[in-house]
């Protein structure tokens, strides 16, 4: 009987949600995790966060503390009550207590504006390594490998060992 496990390495390329109200940084932060290959999709505050969550899900969620409506470290503390999801604060409070206290809501790292580009992509790597799956936004696993086979939850279908996909 084939063992079935949890996928530590992903399939596709990491989903990455990047929920800024500044337009500038969002396209910066699209354009330079895309090249690094990476799907990145990004929204201005907590209803498009929501939205998007609700819609596709993310592996990996880079929120602002300093937002209109809900801060990021109330809607940190939403998505933490209910998923595993993987958050890193980008703020440009950098203060220490704001970090302790972005960490105590639940943010897996917290890194203060202006940031270099590499240490982004560093720590957005790293989160993604420690990652123990890849989840859905509720925290269910998305991929399950067994026996050759690798059944890919979210798009609802079975890829063989030579990458034939079969739709479910």
């Amino acid at each position: 009987m084939a063992k079935l496990t949890a996928m530590n390495a992903p399939i596709t390329k990491p989903r990455i949600l990047v929920v800024d109200d500044d337009p500038d940084l969002r396209e910066l932060l699209r354009d330079y995790l895309g090249k690094q290959d990476m799907d990145v999709r990004t929204v201005a505050d907590g209803p498009g966060l929501r939205a998007a969550l609700e819609h596709d899900g993310c592996d990996l969620l880079i929120l602002d503390i300093m937002l209109p409506g809900d801060d990021g470290l109330a809607l940190c503390r939403e998505i933490r009550a209910r998923s595993r999801l993987p958050i890193l604060m980008l703020t440009a409070r950098g203060d220490e207590l704001d970090r302790i206290i972005g960490l105590e809501m639940g943010a897996d790292d917290y890194l203060p504006k202006p940031f270099h580009p590499r240490e982004l992509l560093a720590r957005v790597r790293s989160i993604l390594r420690r990652a123990p799956e890849r989840a859905d936004e509720d925290g269910s696993t998305r991929a399950f490998r067994f026996a050759g086979w690798t059944l890919e939850l979210g798009a609802r279908h079975l890829v063989d060992a030579q990458g034939v996909v079969m739709p479910l």
